[in-house]
């Protein structure tokens, strides 16, 4: 007590004026209190309610700070005892009597050492922190002038807490304390001996294309990073250089993305911006990079501050939520981010169409063989292995039926093609849209006649396959460029009938008919010489007649040659015969059959040409009976 009463008296002495400084404690104000081991002032800055530092030299700690967030420092005033080992402090709420009051002025603000060069120059300077505010009750703006400085009274003990809000992120700072007593006419500028790094709160990761819209699989784009502060500000000190890790990353089906399939690289950033645009991935769909993945964890590190050699942040920790005081020392996405979806580069489509007849043709009615197959691979020629049916936004194709180019009656009924079930995902097998090759039905336009609108005749029929998205490069094996369509070769839709000749029977001859197949070619019925497929059975059940007793056939069935065949019938009578092309007779010559088999089954592909009313109606003609006139006879032989 008697040492503290001498100190006070001592430093009222000096003063004359009863003052106290307790900020500004610059070395000749102690030269006649050498006696009391005083040396000279020492001012600091430190966490809250860390111990008042009682030696040489003061661990004081400033931890890492976050851009955007309040934080609190005590601000530390004493002296530096002539032992040059201890440190006391100078600020008492009162000495002797009472009557001995601080009246010196201080304020405060950061200094980037980055842009000093290490210096701590004077409040106010162009090093100055911007974007701080001194939220502190009682106490003047930050870095203000001397109207805006706080007047200590001597209660706070040599210590006093000041709250700060840093907006920008700084590398290397130190908290920089003025003092000033007009009355005595001293000034001086003091730095906290710690310094500290006031880091970005997080990462806000964007892209382009943006997230939801599509990407070629393969192919390089662009994402940004902006380091901000607590309230989404860009914070444009930041100069670091964010990395990636795919760990974590998943796909459209929240799997681990293969080994090697997502790649890029950030750059420097440039006022709080880094970007890459080397990023790509090489399968299907939209990717989610979880938060955490886009990291800097060596800007705090290597920013001189000391703070992760020092303890003064949580090491692999990118934390914004204090803990034990302290943040994380790494910046981070706070947020999982989404890529554009990724989509098919190119695709390679092949078309299989097989007429029904000798390679050549196909009656409208009767089926023929198509199957399509789609493979959809990324800008690097590499299959898309994941993309499977279940997957989101996957592409879709169009079919679209030609002949010569122009549009059609659509008459192929085409299945449903589907991507490969996900049983593929993953698999060489993945990525592929296909129907198989199977045996497709084509329509027969109903209700035509020669009264009627003509018959289609596609003499170069296509199925056209249209993307939804990328080009088909190859097509039926052919490399083709700039286009998102592939067309099957072309082949042959007939609209057919078959045609009946008139026959003559005599008692001793049957009567031979001509069978033809024809089909029309634009203008009018001709015989299809591709025809050497189509067989029409001949018995009781399918020869038709108009009287009674029905004529019979000689031979059971003819097949067409260069579409002609012949029907022998023996007959004891003249009748309008048909040949039944179905399993019911329809004919417009009232002719009817018995029961037979096998029947026909050309109903639906092949009608006659003999009926004014339908090409739909079975084919018939008139079988007329007897012996011709002289000079021919017909009589038995004997042997």
């Amino acid at each position: 007590m008697k040492t503290m009463l001498r100190y006070a008296s001592c430093l009222g002495q000096r003063r004359m004026t009863r003052i106290l400084l307790a900020m500004l404690m610059v070395p000749f104000v102690f030269a006649g209190c050498a006696s009391l081991g005083v040396k000279s002032a020492y001012l600091d800055a430190t966490e809250v309610g860390t111990a008042f530092p009682t030696k040489v030299p003061a661990n004081t700690q400033i931890y890492t700070k976050v851009a955007g967030v309040a934080f609190s420092l005590d601000i530390l005033a004493g002296v530096y005892m002539t032992d040059n080992t201890s440190i006391q402090s100078s600020v008492y709420a009162g000495f002797l009597y009472g009557t001995v009051y601080a009246q010196g002025q201080s304020y405060i603000d950061f200094v980037d050492l980055t842009k000093s060069g290490g210096s701590c120059g004077t409040v106010g300077d162009a090093n100055q922190v911007s974007g701080v505010t001194n939220g502190t009750g009682g106490v003047g703006a930050y870095g203000g002038g001397t109207s805006m400085s706080y007047n200590w009274t001597g209660s706070e003990h040599g210590r006093k807490t000041y709250t700060f809000t840093a907006s920008q992120a700084v590398a290397k700072a130190k908290v920089r304390i003025y003092g000033y007593n007009s009355s005595q006419g001293v000034s001086a500028t003091s730095c906290s001996i710690d310094s500290f790094t006031i880091r970005p709160s997080s990462f806000t990761v964007s892209s382009t294309p943006a997230s939801g819209a599509t990407q070629a699989a393969g192919s390089n784009y662009t994402m940004t990073v902006k380091a901000v502060n607590s309230g989404g500000t860009t914070v444009t000190g930041y100069t670091g250089t964010p990395s990636i890790t795919t760990t974590g990353v998943t796909d459209w089906k929240s799997l681990a993305i293969a080994g090697g399939s997502f790649s890029g690289s950030f750059g420097a950033a440039v006022s709080g911006v880094a970007s890459g645009s080397n990023f790509n991935y090489a399968d299907f769909g939209p990717l989610t990079i979880p938060a955490g993945a886009i990291v800097d964890n060596t800007y705090v590190a290597n920013s001189g501050s000391g703070d992760v050699a020092g303890a003064d942040c949580i090491s692999n920790s990118s934390s914004n939520v204090l803990s034990g005081g302290q943040y994380g020392c790494n910046i981070a996405n706070q947020a999982s981010v989404t890529t554009p979806s990724f989509i098919a580069h190119h695709y390679t489509a092949t078309h299989t169409i097989t007429p029904a007849c000798n390679s050549k043709f196909t009656y409208f009615g009767q089926p023929l063989t198509y199957g399509v197959t789609i493979d959809a691979f990324n800008a690097l020629g590499n299959r898309m292995t994941r993309l499977t049916s279940s997957a989101p936004g996957k592409p879709t194709f169009t079919f679209s039926q030609l002949n010569s180019g122009a549009g059609t009656i659509n008459p192929l009924t085409i299945g449903s093609p589907a991507w490969v079930s996900d049983a593929n995902y993953g698999l060489a097998t993945g990525g592929e849209y296909a129907l198989s090759a199977t045996s497709t039905t084509t329509t027969r336009p109903a209700g035509l006649s020669p009264s009627s609108a003509s018959p289609p005749s596609y003499e170069s029929f296509q199925v056209r396959v249209t993307s939804s998205d990328a080009n088909i490069t190859t097509c039926n094996g052919v490399a083709a460029a700039g286009t998102q369509s592939c067309d099957s070769a072309a082949t042959k839709l007939r609209y057919g009938v078959l045609k009946l000749s008139d026959g003559q029977s005599t008692a001793v001859s049957p009567a031979s008919m001509q069978v033809i197949a024809q089909y029309w070619n634009g203008s009018s019925f001709v015989t299809n010489t591709d025809d050497v497929c189509t067989v029409v059975n001949f018995n009781t059940g399918t020869i038709a007649s108009s009287t009674l007793p029905r004529p019979s056939a000689k031979n059971s069935s003819t097949t067409l040659s260069n579409g002609v065949g012949a029907l022998m019938l023996n007959a004891s009578t003249a009748s309008n015969v048909a040949i039944k092309m179905g399993a019911s007779d329809n004919n417009c010559v009232s002719a009817t059959a018995t029961a037979g088999a096998p029947l026909n089954a050309l109903s639906g592909y092949l009608g006659g040409v003999s009926c004014s009313s339908s090409y739909d109606k079975d084919p018939s003609a008139r079988l007329t009976f007897g012996t011709l006139r002289s000079p021919y006879i017909y009589r038995a032989e004997k042997f």
